[in-house]
Parts: C-alpha cells; structure tokens; sequence
C-alpha cells in the first residue's frame, strides 16, 4: 500500500487515484500526523441484455443487438459509436 504526503496527493491527485484503483487502497497523512484512506467503490458491471426479457438472445439480430447496446450506452450517459 502507498503512503502519500497531503501536498503530494494535491499535486498528483489523478496517480494517487489510479494507484488506488490498482492496489484497493492509498493513504495519505497529513502534515499533523492523520492519516486517511482512499478506496475505489465497486461499481457492478450490468450486462447490455440485462433488460431483454423473453425469447432468446440467440434469435436477435445484429441490427437489434446495436439497438440494444446504444439504448444501454445512453441510459448510462456513455455514447456508443459504431
């Protein structure tokens, strides 16, 4: 686990949050001794066919499965291009 000062978390906030991406948790102590952790939360992943009810996924088209994913991408505010 890092340990990071308070001015060098300031300065490198973007590292320090990748950094805790990758390991779980950074810390960060301040000039008077505390000391703080920084964890990701965990965000679940949602299938795009979450939704889909009857039938199967099989018998969908390619043009319905592009549907599908841009109307998922849009509910999460992300833009699907293709």
């Amino acid at each position: 686990m890092k340990l990071y000062t308070y001015s060098a978390a300031r300065q490198h906030l973007a590292e320090v949050l990748e950094q805790a991406s990758r390991q779980g948790e950074v810390q960060i102590r301040r000039q008077d001794g505390r000391v703080y952790a920084v964890t990701p939360l965990a965000t679940p992943v949602r299938s795009p066919f979450a939704g889909v009810t009857g039938g199967r996924v099989g018998h969908l088209t390619s043009k319905a499965l592009v549907h599908l994913a841009r109307d998922e991408g849009q509910a999460r505010g992300s833009r699907v291009t293709w």
